[in-house]
This record gives C-alpha cells, structure tokens and sequence, in this order.
C-alpha cells in the first residue's frame, strides 16, 4: 500500500530542512529503515522526551495565592468581645426616699423643776423676784416656765433684777418675739420650797430633744442673787437630778415623770 499523503509530505519536509547533514545523524535509524512508516516512527519514538516542569511543592502562605487561585485575603480575626461595662449598683441605683422621721417628744410627761429658796441675812424683807426658765445649747431663751414678780404698777421695773433672764428675753422680743412678761407672770412667793412644771412644748408645739439648760434666777431688793444654770439632756425622759445650791436657792431639782 501506498504511503499517505501526509507521511509524503512530512518527509519530503525533513529531506529539505536536513540537506548538507547525514540523515543518519539526524534521524538516528534511518539507514536501517524499511520503509518511511519505520523511519518516522522511529524518529518520533526516539525523540527525547520534551523537558517537563518538575512538580512545586505549594506551601498554603495565607493571603498568598496558591496555583492559579487568586490570593485570598487573609481572614480577619474576630475583634475581641468587649464587655460593656455593667453598671455598679451603687452608681445606678435610684436611692429609695428618706421617710422624714417624726420628730419625737422630747418630754414624755411633765418637766418638774422644784427648789427651795431660803431669805438670807441682808437686804430688804421682801419676797424674791424669781424666774425658771428653758434656755438652748447656743443659749437664746427657748421658753419661761415661770416668772414671779410684783404684780403692781410699779413692780415691772424691777425685772431687769432678774439679769440672765431679762436679758435673754429682750433678746428674744428684740428677735420678733412678744412681750409675755404680764401674760406668763405670777405673784411673788414667800419664801418656802416650790416646784413648777414645764408640758415640754413652746407655743404649743411639742420640743425637739436635744440639749438644753435649765436655769432658775432669785433676785430680791437689796438683798444677794442667786443663779442655777444646769445643762441637760431632752429626750422623752429624765431622772431626778439635783442641781447645785448657789445664794439664797437650795436643793434645787429638775426630772421628767413618765
């Protein structure tokens, strides 16, 4: 059978490229051929063999690309939780309302100041101006429990006897107070033991407890004065508690009966 036109064509191509060279040389087997189906056969069998890429070995970089992939962007690590600030009790907390307490009673019964005044040698036989009375820690005149003196025309002007007394209540009308003097007095007393008592209220509204002074003031004409001045404690009750002697006013008393 004849050879094939392409198997002609293809010779006739590789005598013109080879002419001036030993076919031998360039196609090893061609003088040992039969025929120009061997020869070529031949020749592409012995061809050496095209050098091939040897494999890469792709180490996965992340954010390189790897092959023909294209690179992909290196995952973003996840931001880190952040705590929302729990807010403190103490800064969130609607502080509950402060009931206002009711103010207590400061006296729970009745204040009962009792003293002895005894007239000394001296002076005019008459009886004493004298003057009990409730005085503040600062010392302002808080109210008088009790107030003797001469209730005639002229006996007023002898009041400013009563120093402490007086002076503290000039100061309290001086304030916007009223002039009770006239309302609140009594008679003079003779001489003798005596005891007055105080419902704890100013005005008719019942006193803080708290600290306060109870003082007691004899003055008579010509004759010597006499101040207890004693602090103490207002809160719903009291002992008796003896107050020290000073002048013509002895075993002086003050207590609340519950």
């Amino acid at each position: 059978m004849g050879s094939s036109r392409y198997e002609q064509v293809s010779r006739r191509a590789v005598l013109k490229a080879s002419a001036g060279v030993g076919l031998a040389a360039l196609i090893p087997g061609l003088a040992c051929g039969t025929d120009d189906v061997g020869v070529f056969a031949g020749a592409v069998t012995d061809l050496p063999p095209e050098p091939t890429t040897p494999p890469v070995t792709v180490q996965s970089v992340v954010g390189e690309p790897v092959g023909d992939q294209p690179a992909q962007p290196a995952p973003t690590a996840e931001p880190a939780a952040v705590a929302e600030a729990t807010p403190t009790a103490e800064a969130t907390a609607t502080p509950e309302p402060t009931a206002t307490p009711e103010p207590t009673v400061a006296v729970a019964g009745e204040m009962v100041i009792a003293f002895t005044y005894t007239q000394a040698l001296g002076g005019k036989n008459e009886r004493p101006y004298i003057a009990v009375w409730i005085e503040d820690a600062a010392g302002e005149l808080v109210t008088t429990v009790s107030l003797w003196y001469e209730q005639g025309r002229r006996g007023a002007r002898w009041l400013d006897h009563l120093t402490r007394w007086w002076e503290s209540d000039q100061f309290r009308i001086s304030g916007g107070g009223q002039d009770t003097a006239a309302t609140i007095s009594s008679a003079t007393r003779d001489a003798g033991s005596h005891a007055v008592v105080w419902d704890g209220t100013v005005d008719g509204v019942p006193s803080l407890p708290g600290d306060y002074f109870v003082c007691i003031e004899a003055a008579r004409e010509e004759g010597p004065y006499s101040l207890i001045r004693v602090p103490f404690a207002l809160a719903g009750s009291l002992p008796q508690t003896v107050l020290p002697d000073h002048g013509e006013l002895s075993a002086a008393t003050v207590g609340i009966n519950v």
